[in-house]
């Protein structure tokens, strides 16, 4: 079946046509008699569905066709058309299919729904708003848009369009641009590409410490190895003639990148390290040493101490001397604002030892008095080295006094000496170079059965009292009445001390559990007697023949050390100027006390006696 209206192939019992929704009427076909008289094809009769009506239709002439209306019967309708001069309708079934797709099809007018059409309408634009919104707001292409409008954008957009703005040569809005972006999100993705465009812009706009600033931040807090940053400033140092900060800066950017270019660049700018003559090391003799400059530039130097080069250093005007010991030293070369890298060295000067004087007396034990000399000894290797007046300049220092040599003890001249008569009598020596360097200790031990003097001891007392046992009260009763009592404080002995004046001197008591004691007494009175019945006015000789000597002769500082014994005590004489000397002899006491009796002299001659007992606090 054919749909009437628009010529659209249906189903034999289709009651609407699915295209144009036009009614279809089931054609019923009538052969009767008129319609054959007539000379027309049977007339189809239609029945509508449902209805139990039959509805018969006259053919439509062809103006009918146009207008929709029916002709007339005035004007010959239903007469058959051979009557006419029209042509004998079609007789077989091919030429009636034929003659039904030449007619025209009848046109229906449609009814519009203006409600159902304006809805679809507003929501397709309100689906289109929502579209755009959501471009706008979700999309990059719509914030970007949105940050060329000037409205709220991310800051990704914000970036993009600020890109835009500088190419574009809008330096000052894209810098706004990109600090508003970077205040929005601080933390955006590239952000180290971002901050190069923030600092580009800043350069373009002549901002050069705001875009140092960024590109200091780039290297010190994002990524310290890239050498991007550091190849910016070192653009600006150089194109602001800061020369000085550049050589520094150029030494940081070497150092965190390992970019070869860097260190290439300084080395053309800066002046050339200075050279040392002498190479670090260990030596064995002192040296001097030269620095030079290979363009001329001046030199500033540090040995031996901290300081920063040149500020802290000394102006290099010639060699600089290397002593014993361990050395470090720095120098730049200094061409005005420029300043060379650092050179470093480190020397260990070891100065030669001597070897160790010889005694020409063998160790033993001799029953007559003995006489020795001492010898030094000098390696060939010291005699041909470059130093050599130093390594065999040498002096013997020694003690027979039982005390180890210093340069203060008595230098041996070459002569011989006598050994004094001991149980246990000690020679020690050493050799010191002309560097100053002393050799370990030559150390021989004799007994000379002879006879010789005891050391000062507990037995030696002034007559009529003993120190730490006579009493205040015996002392009082033997030399009578004091001048002055005095209660004094004192540090040679603890508790509560006392002083006794006389005419002739004082006497100094101390409190012990038996009552004050003497621990001190110094006089001037020619009837005093001391220890061995030493007195006023004897010389010094006199004074040394009552005790033993060693036979020592005086040191570098003009005392002579008269014995030494580490257990016993010692004896020495002290030379205070030119006419004052003082002779003191010590013991040492079983309660580890200290006696100690000086002899002063004044011209050779003792003036005044002074005897004492301390204790080490």
């Amino acid at each position: 079946m054919v749909c009437p209206n628009c010529g659209n192939s249906l189903a034999d019992n289709a009651v609407m046509c699915d295209a144009c929704g036009a009614e279809i009427r089931s054609p019923r076909t009538s052969s009767g008699t008129a319609a054959r008289r007539q000379g027309r094809p049977d007339k189809p009769r239609t029945e509508h569905m449902g209805s139990a009506r039959v509805h018969e239709e006259a053919p439509l002439m062809p103006d009918a066709v146009v207008t929709g209306k029916r002709r007339p019967r005035s004007e010959g309708a239903g007469k058959p058309t051979e009557r006419r001069g029209t042509p004998p309708p079609p007789t077989t079934g091919s030429e009636i299919k034929r003659s039904r797709r030449d007619k025209p099809r009848p046109v229906r007018k449609m009814m519009v729904n203006w409600a159902l059409l304006w809805t679809v309408v507003i929501v397709m634009i309100l689906i289109g708003i929502g579209g755009g919104l959501i471009f706008l707001t979700q999309s990059d292409a719509g914030q970007l848009i949105m940050a060329r409008m000037g409205r709220d954008a991310n800051a990704k957009a914000l970036w993009s369009y600020g890109q835009e703005l500088l190419d574009q040569g809008y330096i000052d809005r894209s810098i706004a641009a990109f600090e508003k972006a970077y205040e929005q999100e601080p933390e955006i993705e590239d952000l180290y590409d971002r901050l190069q465009q923030l600092a580009d812009a800043y350069e373009a706009a002549d901002r050069d410490s705001d875009a140092e600033a960024i590109y200091t931040k780039l290297y010190t807090e994002m990524e310290p190895e890239n050498p991007v940053a550091y190849q910016a400033i070192v653009r600006m140092l150089e194109s602001q003639n800061r020369k000085m900060e550049l050589s520094s800066f150029l030494k940081l950017a070497y150092e965190n990148t390992g970019e070869v270019s860097f260190r290439r660049q300084r080395e053309e700018l800066i002046p050339k390290t200075p050279t040392a003559s002498l190479s670090a090391g260990r030596l064995m003799s002192e040296k001097d040493v030269e620095l030079l400059s290979a363009e001329d530039y001046d030199i500033y130097y540090i040995l031996d101490e901290e300081g920063l080069l040149p500020e802290d250093g000394t102006l290099y005007t010639s060699a600089i001397h290397l002593g014993e010991g361990q050395h470090t030293l720095r120098a730049v070369a200094v061409s005005n604002d420029l300043i060379s890298d650092e050179l470093s060295l480190q020397y260990t000067i070891n100065l030669p030892v001597p070897m160790a004087p010889y005694a020409s007396l063998a160790p033993g034990e001799y029953e007559t008095r003995q006489r020795i000399w001492l010898r030094t000894v000098i390696p060939d290797e010291d005699k041909t080295a470059e130093d050599s007046d130093k390594r065999t300049d040498l002096t013997i220092y020694y003690t027979i006094d039982g005390q180890t040599p210093t340069s203060n003890s008595p230098i041996y001249t070459g002569e011989p000496f006598y050994l004094p008569g001991g149980k246990k009598v000690i020679v020690k020596a050493v050799a010191v170079n002309g560097y100053g360097k002393v050799s370990n200790v030559m150390e021989r031990e004799y007994k000379i059965n002879i006879s010789f003097k005891r050391y000062f001891n507990e037995a030696d007392e002034f007559t009529g009292f003993s120190i730490m046992e006579t009493s205040m009260d015996a002392f009082v009763k033997k030399y009578g009445n004091p001048l002055e009592e005095t209660p004094i404080e004192d540090t040679l002995v603890s508790g509560t001390k006392m002083k006794l004046t006389y005419s002739w001197g004082e006497a100094r008591f101390s409190m012990t559990e038996a009552g004050y004691v003497i621990y001190y007494l110094d006089t001037v009175s020619t009837s005093a007697v001391g220890p061995r019945k030493t007195k006023i006015g004897m010389a010094e000789k006199e004074i040394t023949e009552k005790f033993r000597d060693m036979g020592q002769t005086y040191d570098q500082n003009g005392d002579r050390s008269i014995y030494y014994d580490e257990a016993e005590g010692f004896a020495k004489l002290y030379h205070l100027d030119d006419t004052h000397d003082r002779l003191d002899y010590s013991y040492y006491r079983t309660d580890n006390g200290t006696v100690k009796i000086s002899y002063h002299l004044e011209k050779g001659k003792v003036v005044r006696m002074t005897m004492s007992c301390s204790y080490e606090k």
